[in-house]
């Protein structure tokens, strides 16, 4: 998702809305979307659909156009799952993430 801090801007500044006002939209802080339009910070996907909805937006809008085929793939494997095995991926994916995280610090 690169081009996500681009488009939320844009669409938040169409819809004539301070990040402040977003902000309180998504349950999130003003400096939360700050960071998400400068690219300080990356979005999770819930957020992201917080986001997409406050807008009026569809999340697809939001997604980058050269999605490279490794995520293409995730995407039809992930639709492709039960509703059960989709919540276990996504959890897997999180402990990743919290994993990758500790790793760094």
């Amino acid at each position: 998702m690169k081009q996500y801090s681009r488009l939320i801007k844009q669409k938040r500044k169409e819809r004539g809305l301070t990040q402040k006002e977003l902000a309180k939209m998504v349950h999130t802080s003003q400096q939360a979307i700050a960071r998400y339009e400068t690219q300080k910070a990356e979005p999770s996907l819930e957020v992201l659909q917080a986001i997409s909805e406050a807008l009026g937006t569809p999340l697809s809008y939001f997604i980058d156009e050269d999605t490279s085929e490794t995520e293409k793939e995730y995407i039809a494997l992930y639709r492709s799952l039960s509703e059960e095995n989709q919540n276990k991926a996504l959890e897997f994916l999180r402990l990743l993430k919290r994993q990758e995280i500790e790793q760094i610090y």
